[in-house]
């Protein structure tokens, strides 16, 4: 009995420790980075998780010869009368037909016999009782049973251990920290709402113009210039002029609203440059300015670049075969509600040879067409080269 609950204790012991020393790897190696923002209290509390479990193991594990204390059972050991101590709970399931009277003699176990017998043995004038019918109901071998590890039998334990160890270590080893081209269709990449106002705020351009509360579409309305494509267009290819998309009303049948002047000097202030002039952008705050008329007036025609994960873009929008989607996968609060953001790229003959959801740099100038109704945001490459891998893969 000693030697099984003593392995049960260091089984559970591993267990503790595995389970710590997982999330101490993720965090150590940096893996936490595609799975949870770095602001807030998530990742340092997978740190201080792992720790604590690894630290809470290591002392079950010293601690594991100790003294067991009373488990809180009510034994009724008492000892007290000179009897064995064991609460016997004797059930006499017979009438004894004695003709005399039976005295209580001190010292005795306390059944109800009036046989005057002791503990050591019942000593029955009439007869011996070695097989009287009493139920015994001795208690004193109790087997502490607490935990599944403890109550299962070895078939359930081992399916325990399974269970606790198995998963967590294979996750831990072959789950890639990325998604995969199937998931990212699944989530979206060619089904974009250009009117989305989420987290217009957080990735405004004109964040910094005098006058803008900080968002750069009106949250009741959206700030979503629409079109509709014109008859000799089925395609939706054919580039808006942004000065006039003033005079087109948004869904809701309200003029865009505009928040404060927004000039190219307000660009140039806010946007840093590259060596060779491009305003580096990152593909979320080129997807919000499709609602800002403004934006696109200033942004339409400068050079930009920024890195992001390609797709093929779908034969629907693709007619000539001359583009290819780019995307950034944008997190609220951990990878499981990750959504991409993308927009088309343009060549101006067939995209250069890519492999599905590598990173890429592109370079190109900005421009805005009417695509099934949606102001779209559209990158008219010149360039495009392999990047390297972000530290950061999500945008958060």
């Amino acid at each position: 009995m000693i030697k099984a609950r003593n392995a049960i204790h260091v089984i559970s012991v591993f267990l503790l420790i595995l389970w710590g020393a997982v999330m101490l790897y993720f965090y150590a190696t940096g893996r936490i980075n595609q799975y949870l923002p770095g602001d807030g209290i998530f990742r340092p509390l997978v740190l201080w998780s792992g720790i604590g479990m690894v630290g809470l193991g290591l002392f079950n594990l010293l601690t594991m010869g100790a003294k067991e204390a009373d488990c809180g059972h009510d034994h009724d050991h008492d000892n007290a009368d000179g009897c064995c101590g064991h609460d016997h709970k004797h059930d006499h399931g017979h009438t004894h037909g004695h003709a005399h009277d039976h005295d209580h003699k001190p010292g005795d176990c306390g059944h109800d016999h009036q046989h005057g017998e002791t503990c050591g043995g019942h000593d029955h004038d009439h007869h011996h009782h070695h097989d009287d019918g009493h139920e015994h109901e001795h208690e004193h071998g109790h087997d502490h049973a607490h935990g599944i590890l403890n109550e299962s039998g070895m078939a359930g334990r081992v399916f325990a251990i399974f269970m606790l160890a198995v998963p967590m270590t294979y996750a831990a080893i072959k789950t890639p920290d990325r998604f995969s081209a199937h998931a990212v269709m699944n989530k979206g990449v060619y089904e974009q709402n250009y009117g989305s106002t989420t987290r217009a705020d957080q990735f405004s351009l004109k964040k910094g113009v005098a006058g803008n509360p900080g968002a750069s579409q009106d949250m009741g309305a959206p700030n979503m210039t629409r079109a509709v494509s014109s008859s000799d267009d089925p395609q939706g290819g054919t580039l808006v002029p942004v000065p006039d998309a003033d005079k087109i009303p948004s869904a809701s049948g309200q003029q865009p609203k505009d928040f404060g002047d927004f000039t190219l000097k307000d660009l140039e202030a806010q946007i840093p440059k590259s060596a060779n002039g491009n305003f580096v952008l990152e593909v979320p705050e080129i997807y919000y300015t499709a609602g800002d008329k403004q934006v696109q007036e200033v942004l339409t025609g400068q050079p930009v670049e920024t890195v992001a994960q390609i797709l093929p873009e779908k034969g629907e929008f693709n007619p000539d075969g001359k583009r290819a989607r780019i995307f950034r996968m944008m997190v609220q609060c951990c990878a499981a509600d990750a959504r991409p953001y993308s927009i088309p790229v343009e060549f101006a003959d067939k995209p250069p040879t890519f492999k599905d959801m590598s990173w890429v740099k592109i370079t190109g100038k900005m421009g805005y067409e009417s695509q099934n109704g949606q102001i779209v945001p559209i990158i008219k490459a010149e360039t495009m080269s392999e990047a390297a891998e972000p530290d950061d893969q999500m945008v958060y």
